[in-house]
């Protein structure tokens, strides 16, 4: 699970290709009054934001805030120009021996982390960390609690087949703590344990929205986009 070459991490030029899960620290934010409470100080001090999944406006990115309680989540945008640091769910990957002894005894998901880098290589993957972990990772706040998952992004520009897919989901069942893991494709976000079933189509989550497809690595597949979003 080192990180994987290319991963931009300071300034706006790297913002321009900022991709969903990616953490930005940005420079301090005015808080406008449809954000809650919770959320202003975060936003006042400029992040960490995370990208979402939401259509692209040019000069501004969609990102959430994340509270401290699950149910705290907040969706903005910011400028890019204003986009000062990046952090990479690859990069948060890399600081999986930070966290002390004391949290790894607490945290089941943090005392994971070596074994899931060790059952990843072995399948040839170089994983990243998202959600609660790689914000903690990230961060250094204490962001998982005790049942926290492992929240795990794979990058998968080629096809993995379904029987490899069923091989990682196997592999990692084992670990002492859940892990729910992510595919990136060419078409967006698909859960690798649907891809690893029997499903004829899967749900893919893209930046205009989620949509059922039988191929997330296929080069066009808008008319499935639009039929999913009639059937929702």
């Amino acid at each position: 699970m080192s990180p994987a070459s290319g991963d931009y991490s300071e300034g706006a030029a790297g913002c321009r290709a900022a991709r969903p899960h990616d953490l930005l620290w940005c420079a301090q934010q005015s808080v406008g009054d449809e954000a809650p409470a919770w959320a202003n100080p975060l936003i006042a001090r400029g992040g960490p934001f995370v990208v979402r999944r939401a259509p692209r406006v040019c000069g501004r990115l969609p990102v959430g805030v994340r509270g401290a309680q699950r149910n705290q989540r907040f969706a903005t945008t910011i400028a890019t120009e204003q986009v000062m640091k990046t952090v990479t769910p690859e990069q948060c990957a890399a600081f999986i021996e930070q966290p002390t002894a004391e949290r790894r005894r607490a945290i089941p998901a943090l005392a994971a982390l070596p074994a899931l880098a060790a059952a990843l290589d072995a399948h040839g993957q170089c994983g990243g960390l998202t959600g609660a972990v790689g914000y903690e990772l990230a961060t250094g706040e204490a962001s998982c609690h005790a049942a926290s998952d492992i929240d795990v992004l794979l990058r998968l520009p080629q096809r993995l087949t379904r029987r490899d897919a069923a091989r990682i989901v196997a592999s990692l069942a084992v670990l002492a703590a859940r892990c729910d893991i992510q595919m990136e494709t060419p078409s967006g976000g698909v859960a690798l344990a649907d891809w690893a079933g029997d499903h004829d189509k899967v749900l893919v989550k893209s930046d205009q929205g989620p949509f059922l497809c039988a191929d997330p690595w296929a080069e066009s597949v808008p008319h499935q986009r639009a039929s999913y979003t009639a059937a929702g």
